[in-house]
Formats: C-alpha cells, structure tokens, sequence
C-alpha cells in the first residue's frame, strides 16, 4: 500500500504544514524524481524532491520528500502517492501557493519565503540580518550579535568570521544554506572550527537554524566556560517580554507592560535549566521524542520574535534571558560549571527563529514551539517497508509473534536515559562502568552494535515513532560527540570512539566502529554529513585492517576483521562505491586462508591459549552472510556452514547451550544471539532444519533471562550527566537484528508457536 500515515499529534488544525519524509523504493521501481506523486485525497500535492541514493540499474533507491499539507486537529490522516504523474495530472503539475526565492547578492544570500525576508551574510555567521515581515522591515538590519563561545578566559566569535556559503536545498517549498567557518579570537585569529545551517519555508515566518563547534585544535583538550547567541533589535519602544517553558503544559511568564527605559539592560524575565531542574522534573516521555518546551518572546509595535531552543531540556544546561535590550540564548549558561570538550568533539544547536506580528497570541506562538519540538512525521507500513526493502535482508517478516515485538520495544525503550549537552543520544552501561572501565567514571556505550541502525529497523517493524527519533537522535550523538573530527593519530583521526568514559577518552579499534546507522541518518534526513562523515569512517577502518597484525591469520580477535567485513559491505549496499566492495572481497580472502590455516576461527586470547570464541565467531560468520548480499560466492557459502558446524562441535556445554569461550575457565553459559544468526544462515545455505531447532533452544533460555531494563531513579554522575535508571546501554542493539532475522525464518515453520499471546 503506496501510502503516508500521520498519527494523531496536535489538538490543533495545522494548515499548509511543511513535512518532510524519505522513501525507500525497490530496484526498477522508480526512474525518476518526477514521476512521483503525492495525493491528498485526489489533490495533487506539489512536492520538491531529492534523490538521494540509486540502485546499481540506475533506479532510485531513496526519494527525500518536502511538501506542505493540511493536517486536522485532534485527527490523523493519510495521503497517497503514485508513481506514474501522468496517470494523475490532467494538465500541468500541482503549484505551491507561495513559492520561497533565493538570490546571491553582493553581501550574501538573500532570502524570500514569500512573508518573511531576509539576508544570510557572507561574512560572518550572526546567522541573519535584514529581516522583513510582510515587506515591513523589522527593527535594526543587524538583530543578531553572532554566536559568542568562551573557554578559560578565551573570547571566540562568529560575528566577523570569513565564511563560505553553500545550497544544500533550493526549491519552491523549502532552501537550506550551510555556512563554514571559524570563529575569531578577540585578536582576529582564526580558532575552532563553526558549522552552520539555515532551514527556510514557502509561506512561513520562521526559520530553523543550527549551529556546530568542531574541537579540531592541537589542544587535547578544552573547558567551555559559556556559548550564547544574542538577539539586540536596538530600538527606543518598550517592548513586551514572554518565556514558556514546560514539560506538561507550558508555564509563560510575561513581564510587566509598564517598563521604564532606565531597566533597559536589566535582566526582567530568565531561567536556567540545570541538572537540578532534570532532577526533579516529573517528566514520563520518552526523552528522543519530546521533554518539554523552551522558548523566549521578545515584541514591540514593529513586531516580534520567538526564540526556541530544541531539546533544551533533554540538552541541558540551558538559559534565556529577556530584557528591554533584547534576548540572550544561553547555550551553555556562563554560571555552569564548564565542560570538558575533548580534541575531536563537535556539538550541533537548533533553534527556531518566529517572526511574528506585534498582536499574535503568545499562545499561537507556543503551538509553533511544540510544533518545531514534536514534528509531524509521516510513517510507511510495514508492508511497504516488505516490498521496497532498501538493506535486502528479511527485517520486515510477516509471521513474527507479537509478542516478540513486545520484547524488541522493552528492550528499546529499557536502556539508561541521558540528559545533558554531550550525553544525550547515548546511554551508559553498568556492567562496563563495574568493570573498571572507565576508572571509576561512568562508561559510554557510544551506541554500540549500532544502535542507530538497529532503531531504525524496528521503525519500519512497528511504525512507532519513538524508534525513529531514537535512530535520528542517537545517529546525531554520534556525528557530534563520538567521532573523532580530528587527531594527529591517523588510526584514531575521523574514526568512531570505542565505548569509554566520558565518550572520547578511548581508542578506535574496527570492532566497535559501525556505519550502517550513519547511511540510514543520510537515508532518512539527506543530510550529506552523514554520507562524508561515514565514509571518513570507511577510510579509518581500511587503515587499521592495513596494518601488518590485521593481515595475518590468527594475529587480531576474529571480530575485528569481522565488523570490517560487515562495514565494507554496508558502505557498498549504501554508496555504490566499488573501492568498498573491493576491500570487502580483500577481507573476504584473509578469513578464508584463516579457516584453511586452522581448520577454524582461531584467534589469540591468553598468552598460551586460541580459543574459539562463539560470539564474536558468530558475530563474523554473519557478516560472510552479509557480504553475499553483494556478491554470489560458494566458497563463502561452505565457510558460513563449517565454522557454524565447528562452534557446535566445541562449544555447546552440557546443557546445549553455546558457552562463553572455549578455556575451562571461561565455559559459562551465554546464549548468544549472534549465534540465533549464525544459525539461521546455515538454514538457509542448507535447508537442514535442524540448525533452527537448535537456535530455538538458544532462543528459549535467552528469554527466560530476566531484561536488563533501565530501573532506579535518576542520579547525577562524575561526568555532569543527569542519568535515569541503571543497566545496560546496548541491549537493544546487540540483539535486535541477530533475533529477528531467526525469528523470520523460525516462526514460519511453526517453532516460535508457543512464544505467543494466548490470543
């Protein structure tokens, strides 16, 4: 079913709304962009559309999607779409009924939506000045004062900064400018790298805007003492000041209407979100979807602005302070104690900038805040994720228990919740942080086993979607904070930090370096970073599988070959790109000259021991089946089949169940779910139902395993994070797909009836 389903969000009617979506497509589906069309009822919708990613045949893979619609309140709604634009337009193609225009001028970019204009500067990221509502002017041409960012007594500004300006997007319906920089030091030296994004609608008189820092210094490592933005319209009329904020409903505050102007630099109206405020807010939402709202009004006779800041909460610390002069958005309050930004870091703010009438209620203006915190997102069914599956695997079975699904959601939803500027996005993990990992500090999992990925996939499983903002929130973490923007070490220089205290103080290592969440960001958002960041990270592993202890069999943990193999292969399916491809057949041959070498998957461990490992073997002989996704090879095929036949043969205890390594010391018992995988490509390969069987019995004693869910209340730890409840970081990743692609050949043949509802 060609459809977009919109679930019931807002009480209110929300006409011409901007929505955006990326479709997957199977191969040979669509040609080409213009073919598609979007129906609201039989309407016609106009849409600006993007391709993002082709199949080999030349179809398109992924169509990102902008267009305006109606949506009702206190209502859902579906829209169709077709792939054939002529079987649907009798004459000429649907028109937006306000188109947005750009124009480069000899100052910049200016920008028109048609009832908000403005100037993107060509030095400098203020981010914009000139603004205009409805033709009238608004205040003085310079409104904004530039990003300011201080560090141990520093003074760093993007107010004059020279800048390049670049289109991301320019269309009827929506335009992106990306802005690259440096901020200055007060003594005009160029220090610390700035990214900035500049996100304006057909029709509408707000803007999104982003700004990034990128710790690329030689310094190891930085303390952030306070980063603002600063909002100065310079007039001599008294203006009305509002804050909301809420988490519930949103508590406004507004100042009183008989200032005087000897209060002009008077702070009257402010609020700082600390971890304090995380402590002992009441809040039950799931923190990747909504926390609550944020966002300052400053107006007078000419007009006003709103300022938002999105996921302040979730992001704390935060502040805004109102007084007659203007707005101060505190993007980190200079009253906080400063935070540790370690070389490679970065941090990406989003804030919306609402330009209103001086007349608008505060309460329409607190809608559109809400709106720009929980965006209307539409979802496919699980059926059209089925037919147009863009990883080619089996995630989208149609026998599966239902109450499997109800395992995968407590497993999602059960990891550690972070707050906090540099935590959110990811979660910690207990067991790691007992182990001493982290030296007495809190361990970051920084999404291990891909939890990006993983979020994903169950988004087009469940259609419930806390589990794609889950993908999309902790893909961001992971662009910001966990990868290395920048070391002098090539084998730690743009690659994804292992699981560590405070996110960045450990090394790189291919086993824990994951892209398949980065390309679905990519799919999902169109956000070019991803796609430059990931294959940055494509380049770290090739390194590291360079180095002479990487080509030799026996030399390195199976694993880490194995997870490259896996990446290789993810970086082929997601670019098209054939020197990942080759790389991939590169690994391919070492594990085959390994398994001839030792007659299996040996590897190092103790100084006098090669033990068999079953789940990183297993973890390995799933990425052989991943790589004949791209490429037909028996010989893979045999290897998949005698490397499961040998972990069965030594390293199943008593009990039938794997154990945990192949060392009488070691031989716990740990029922892997990578071994659920393992076993199910021998299936396939062989058609023997008895590698299913014997999965089964894994299967059964792992969800006789009580969860290891996220209980406890919320405490603040060493690192500055409010953290709400105890456990482990990557249950949810380290086993969704593993189960699922058994559970999608099992169920079937009837072996998962008893793992059911009663009715």
């Amino acid at each position: 079913m060609q459809t977009l389903y919109f679930e019931k969000i807002s009480q209110f009617d929300r006409p011409a709304e901007p929505v955006s979506v990326s479709i997957p497509f199977a191969k040979g589906r669509l040609r080409t962009a213009e073919s598609f069309c979007l129906l609201d009822g039989d309407t016609p919708l106009c849409s600006q559309n993007r391709v993002l990613s082709k199949w080999e045949d030349g179809s398109i893979k992924w169509l990102l999607v902008h267009f305006q619609v109606d949506l009702p309140g206190n209502r859902d709604k579906t829209l169709r779409f077709v792939l054939d634009k002529r079987a649907v337009l009798d004459k000429r193609a649907p028109q937006a009924s306000t188109n947005l225009s750009l124009k480069e001028t000899g100052n910049g970019i200016f920008v028109d939506t048609g009832v908000l204009s403005f100037v993107i500067p060509d030095r400098g990221f203020l981010p914009i000045k000139d603004a205009a509502l409805a033709g009238q002017k608004l205040w003085d041409s310079a409104l904004f004062s530039g990003f300011s960012f201080a560090f141990e007594g520093g003074q760093l500004s993007t107010a004059d900064s020279s800048v390049s300006l670049e289109l991301e997007e320019a269309g009827p319906l929506r335009a992106v400018i990306l802005v690259h920089g440096k901020h200055l030091t007060q003594n005009s030296q160029a220090y610390l790298d700035f990214h900035g994004r500049i996100t304006a609608y057909a029709g509408k008189p707000y803007l999104e805007l982003e700004y990034q820092f990128i710790h690329k210094e030689d310094t190891a490592e930085l303390r952030l003492e306070s980063m603002a933005l600063g909002f100065s319209p310079k007039t001599q009329s008294t203006p009305r000041l509002a804050l909301g904020e809420g988490y519930y409903r949103t508590q406004i505050k507004e100042s009183d209407t008989e200032l005087s102007q000897t209060l002009s630099n008077q702070t009257l109206l402010s609020q700082t979100l600390t971890a304090e405020t995380l402590l002992y807010q009441a809040n039950e939402h799931f923190i990747d979807s909504f926390y609550g709202d944020f966002w300052a009004d400053w107006r007078n006779e000419s007009g006003g602005l709103t300022l938002s800041i999105h996921q302040a909460h979730q992001q704390f610390p935060k502040g805004l302070e109102l007084s007659q002069a203007g707005i101060t958005c505190w993007l980190y309050p200079e009253a906080c104690e400063p935070a540790r930004l370690l070389q490679g870091m970065a941090k990406t703010h989003r804030l919306q900038l609402h330009f209103h009438a001086p007349d608008t209620p505060l309460a329409e203006l607190s809608t559109r805040s809400l709106q720009f915190q929980l965006p209307d997102r539409p979802s496919l069914s699980r059926e059209y994720w089925a037919a147009n599956n863009p990883w080619l695997e089996s995630f989208f079975p149609a026998t599966l228990p239902k109450r499997l699904l109800t395992y995968f959601h407590a497993l999602h939803d059960g990891r550690p919740k972070a707050h906090g500027m540099l935590h959110f996005g990811d979660a910690p993990d207990s067991h790691y942080t007992n182990q001493g990992r982290g030296s007495g500090e809190t361990v970051w999992v920084n999404n291990e086993y891909d939890h990006p990925h993983a979020a994903t996939l169950l988004y087009g499983l469940s259609g419930q979607r806390r589990m794609l903002d889950s993908a999309l929130v902790s893909a961001r973490h992971w662009l910001d904070v966990d990868v290395c923007h920048y070391s002098p070490d090539p084998l730690i220089h743009e690659g994804l930090k292992i699981h560590t205290a405070y996110h960045g103080t450990g090394g790189v290592t291919p086993s824990h370096e994951w892209v398949e969440g980065f390309l679905d960001y990519y799919a999902l958002t169109g956000r070019k970073e991803a796609l430059e960041v990931v294959s940055k990270i494509g380049d770290n592993i090739m390194r590291h599988m360079a180095r002479p202890e990487m080509r030799s069999f026996g030399s390195a943990s199976v694993r880490e070959g194995g997870w490259a193999l896996r990446a290789m292969v993810g970086l082929y399916l997601g670019t098209s790109d054939e020197k990942w491809k080759t790389e991939a057949k590169r690994l391919l041959e070492l594990f085959l000259g390994w398994y001839d070498s030792y007659g299996a998957l040996l590897a190092p461990y103790t100084s006098h021991s090669m033990p068999r490992v079953p789940f990183m073997i297993a973890l390995t002989t799933n990425s052989f089946a991943r790589y004949l996704l791209i490429e037909e090879d028996e010989r893979v095929k045999n290897l998949i089949v005698e490397t499961v036949d040998d972990l069965l043969e030594h390293c199943l205890g008593p009990d039938g169940l794997f154990f945990y390594k192949e060392l009488p010391s070691l031989q716990r018992s740990a029922p892997t779910p990578h071994a659920l995988e393992a076993l199910t490509h021998a299936y396939r390969i062989t058609g023997k139902k008895s590698y299913l069987e014997i999965a089964t019995r894994q299967f059964a004693a792992l969800m006789q395993r009580p969860l290891e869910t996220a209980g406890g209340g919320k405490y603040l730890d060493t690192s500055g994070a409010v953290i709400q409840g105890q456990g482990g970081g990557r249950i949810f990743a380290d086993k969704y797909s593993s189960i699922l692609l058994f559970a999608s050949e099992a169920a079937p043949l009837g072996l998962l009836d008893w793992y059911e509802y009663p009715f």
